[in-house]
């Protein structure tokens, strides 16, 4: 019988060589592709085909900490002034894995009266997802 349903409890990203510690929230993985017109004269409804996939950054949020040289932002800070492509991975408690590559952009979020400070993780992607199916 299939389960119904995965936790998040247990997801891990990681970027580039490390794990990110405390992630609250990923972005959609995949992309649509977009639409092509190939609607002709004699056609009464319109028609499309798919071209290539759209796809925005994938957004990570995370709890800020700069505390200390391993700290999430500061290393991805060191990535982003790094200004290379980096590998990224998701991998979901049920050991299915998403890999892709991009480039990183970090900033921090807003912040509120009574809430804790986050950050965000930008990825640009450069290359088209991976899925690696559990064993």
């Amino acid at each position: 019988m299939a389960t119904q349903g995965i936790s998040t409890i247990g997801l891990d990203v990681k970027v580039g060589d490390f794990s990110l510690n405390y992630v609250t929230d990923i972005g959609d993985i995949g992309a649509s592709p977009s639409e092509l017109d190939a609607t002709c004269m004699k056609d009464t409804m319109k028609k499309s085909v798919p071209g290539v996939q759209e796809t925005k950054a994938f957004e990570v949020t995370f709890l800020f900490d700069n505390s200390t040289p391993d700290s999430d932002y500061r290393r991805l800070k060191k990535l982003q002034d790094a200004g290379s492509p980096v590998a990224l991975e998701v991998t979901f408690p049920d050991k299915t894995k998403f890999a892709t590559t991009g480039y990183v952009s970090v900033m921090v979020s807003g912040a509120k009266v009574d809430e804790l400070i986050s950050a965000k993780l930008n990825l640009s992607l450069q290359s088209d997802w991976t899925v690696t199916d559990p064993v």
